[in-house]
């Protein structure tokens, strides 16, 4: 099973239901997402203000700036995509949306104390996040 990122990202009612079913979501990412997407991602994920500052290192001024354009810039819309992907991929391990969004929030040893939430604010914190979830749900304990 893969993890459904472009429904996480809003799926057709971000993208439009024909868009949605043949997304590039790399050609997405490289012309920027829609700022819905963000918002989509954001209220799934039940982010703070300054959880989303962090996560995709921007500011509140840049944030308040996104109400006046459509679309994201790409490095933003690549951070936000990577959110998108562990919260997909942890919804499919753990079978719930509620599940996995307690399980980012929730520290853990193997990260240092840290949320894997707070982690997945790096490339490699991702990869070490999205690795637990392949090993919980190949029934190796993270």
């Amino acid at each position: 099973m893969i993890p459904n990122v472009i429904s996480v990202l809003g799926g057709p009612q971000v993208f439009g239901a024909r868009t949605a079913a043949h997304l590039d979501l790399l050609e997405e990412v490289e012309r920027g997402l829609p700022v819905r997407a963000y918002e989509a991602v954001a209220e799934a994920l039940e982010l703070t203000p300054s959880e989303e500052d962090r996560l995709l290192q921007v500011s509140l001024r840049t944030r308040a700036r996104w109400k006046k354009r459509a679309r994201l810039d790409a490095a933003t819309s690549d951070r936000l995509v990577r959110l998108a992907r562990i919260l997909a991929l942890a919804v499919l391990v753990l079978e719930s949306h509620e599940h996995a969004v307690a399980w980012l929030r929730e520290p853990s040893p193997v990260l240092g104390g840290r949320s894997p939430l707070a982690a997945v604010a790096s490339d490699p914190g991702a990869e070490k996040v999205s690795n637990m979830l392949y090993q919980m749900e190949h029934g190796v304990y993270a």
